[in-house]
């Protein structure tokens, strides 16, 4: 079963009162919060357009046994399997059903807030890896997402920006819940908290950061490669971790051919000002002071 190229796309659904897109399962999220977790197993999670592809390469690598440049072939879908949907590529059977027999150690991708994790992860077992992203690229960047995929429906600018501002509309939950929750959790001993903008800062020790939290110990010569590997010219050109250039998902993103829009795409800080009106940004400020109130949680914006 492909649900990246059929033709039959269910719709966005909400569960437990949130919203998701159609490439999410119901199936699936019902089995993920009795999951059955190892202590190996790593859930690397992050919000929409947050780094989420980024920290897959980067802990899919640190994780790889043998050659880095052969693991690199292996499409991200595959190396780290996305927990709350259907096996895509294979079976279309709920990914937490086939990970049952999955060997270790398991690494897992996941959108989901905090509060639907597997309940054994959030009592501490396994590794939780969470990449936070500054709001406002978060919006621009989820807004090309939804220009160049038919899977998931696409407004204009202003109507995706309203719709991701409203909290019942939000896909995955409303960023200014999901975001803070995890912050929350990230002295827990299972829990690694890291930023979209400190990797662009300093990608070298974020690789040595993750490697560390998950008891890996890599030479210098082994970091190198997995850095050289984790950049974004790197994963740009590589059709392993830019789906707009996999040949076998190229119809779910037909809608980006001749628009110059990637899945890669810019990967820069502060690409959000050449998108807000100033009213816009009037907007989302005065949310995100009232919402981030009280927390010590802060991201730099350019």
């Amino acid at each position: 079963m492909d649900l990246f190229n059929s033709k039959d796309r269910p719709r966005p659904f909400y569960y437990n009162g949130v919203k998701f897109g159609p490439i999410h399962s119901p199936d699936a999220m019902d089995m993920v919060e009795s999951f059955e977790v190892r202590d190996d197993d790593v859930f690397i999670s992050a919000y929409l357009k947050s780094g989420t592809t980024w920290t897959q390469q980067i802990v899919s690598l640190v994780c790889a046994e043998g050659d880095i440049s052969e693991v690199c072939k292996v499409p991200i879908l595959r190396r780290t399997p996305w927990l709350e949907t259907l096996d895509m590529k294979g079976t279309g059977e709920p990914m937490p059903k086939v990970l049952k027999s999955a060997p270790s150690p398991r690494l897992m991708k996941t959108h989901l807030p905090y509060y639907m994790l597997p309940r054994q992860a959030r009592d501490g077992k396994g590794k939780i890896i969470y990449c936070a992203r500054n709001v406002k690229d978060v919006v621009v960047s989820w807004h090309n997402m939804r220009l160049m995929t038919h899977n998931l429906p696409c407004g204009t600018w202003e109507e995706n920006f309203k719709e991701f501002i409203t909290p019942e509309q939000a896909y995955n939950g409303f960023w200014w819940d999901v975001i803070p929750e995890y912050w929350r959790h990230k002295d827990d001993g299972n829990m690694l908290f890291i930023k979209y903008e400190d990797m662009k800062q300093d990608l070298r020790g974020h690789v040595v950061k993750i490697a560390n939290f998950l008891g890996k110990t890599l030479s210098d010569q082994r970091v190198d490669k997995v850095v050289a590997n984790c950049t974004f010219t790197a994963m740009k050109k590589s059709p392993s971790t830019n789906f707009t250039r996999d040949p076998t998902i190229q119809e779910a993103f037909s809608k980006a051919k001749g628009s110059g829009i990637e899945f890669i795409r810019k990967g820069e800080v502060g690409d959000w000002k050449n998108w807000f009106s100033v009213e816009e940004n009037e907007t989302l400020e005065a949310i995100h002071r009232e919402k981030m109130a009280g927390t010590d949680l802060t991201f730099q914006f350019e």
